[in-house]
């Protein structure tokens, strides 16, 4: 009998409707997703029952709630990403530049809403299928160092539950066969529009506090529901000892307006951009006879009245990032 293999694993992904109802199989309806891993999986509690019968023995295993988590890391695809953006900070607003060419621009919102997602992998060499429904992303995280690895993200999910299937939910899914990749040393930092000095690493978290619904009562051991929570960007930065800039900047508790950017041409490029973001307070350390570096916390600001919190600007050459169908 042959093993599954990691490499023969398929990802497909559509936008759901409503929550507890996945999307029905349908060939051509799903987009079929590069990733390189994937362990959002479920989980059940099991517990002692406490009845006392007069022996020594244990209780029953009573099956408790029923839980859908875990984390995928996907290639930053300057295509692809676009799916993933939406997934935690919903439709863009998408211009065309020239023809074939746009420009997406997603916004954290101030009422955000749930962007639900039904996912099925399949084990192609095995045969086997799960389907998870009702998925929304719970953070998206990135970092930026200079590398010869190309540039991902890891999306944090949670969902309602999973099921296995017969088959897979779409035999002839839809992919983004055009999807350049950065490198890492294509990543630069920004603070406005000017490349700051001296930055060897930086990360992003955008946390959208989502969480799944399990305190009211359904009948189910599954989630009730998922409910949105609040925005939060955190982050760090790590910086060569030059001069004071970015210990004062922290210090003086200056507000900075911070971007990421990857580009591979003018037609295919992200920034990721936090307009107001503090750096935490942290010393000089001499750890050795080396370069002396430090590594400075980050967290956004409250944005103020008609500003963003953070906006992912993506151009690239898809026209929406709707369903294929």
């Amino acid at each position: 009998m042959s093993n599954a293999r990691g490499d023969e694993a398929q990802l497909l992904s559509r936008i759901q409707s409503a929550f507890g109802t996945a999307e029905v199989a349908t060939d051509g309806n799903f987009y079929a997703l590069p990733f390189y891993s994937c362990n959002t999986s479920p989980s059940q509690e099991l517990n002692e029952d406490e009845a006392i019968y007069g022996d020594a023995f244990p209780g029953d295993a009573v099956g408790g709630l029923q839980n859908l988590s875990g984390n995928m890391v996907v290639p930053m695809g300057l295509n692809s990403i676009g799916w993933h953006l939406r997934s935690i900070l919903g439709a863009p607003v998408t211009t065309e530049i020239t023809a074939g060419k746009h420009q997406h621009v997603f916004t954290a919102g101030a009422l955000p809403g749930l962007q639900y997602m039904t996912q099925c992998l399949s084990h192609r060499r095995v045969d086997q299928h799960f389907v998870q429904d009702s998925l929304v992303a719970t953070s998206f995280e990135v970092q930026a160092r200079k590398n010869s690895e190309r540039a991902r993200a890891t999306m944090n999910m949670i969902g309602r539950a999973e099921v296995p299937v017969a088959a897979t939910l779409d035999a002839t899914p839809v992919s983004y066969a055009v999807d350049p990749v950065p490198v890492g040393f294509a990543g630069k930092c920004l603070v406005g529009t000017t490349e700051t000095a001296a930055i060897t690493g930086a990360s992003l978290t955008l946390n959208s506090g989502n969480e799944a619904d399990q305190e009211t009562l359904n009948g189910l051991p599954t989630a009730a529901a998922i409910d949105w929570g609040r925005w939060s960007v955190t982050g760090s930065l790590d910086a060569r000892f030059r001069d004071r800039v970015w210990y004062d900047r922290a210090l003086n508790g200056e507000a900075i307006d911070l971007a990421l950017t990857w580009s591979v041409s003018a037609d295919y490029s992200l920034e990721l951009r936090c307009p107001s973001v503090r750096i935490e307070r942290t010393g000089i350390p001499v750890e050795g006879r080396g370069i002396i570096s430090s590594s400075f916390s980050l967290r956004a600001n409250r944005p103020v009245a008609g500003a963003s919190l953070f906006t992912a600007t993506l151009k690239n050459t898809v026209d929406t990032y709707a369903n294929p169908v």
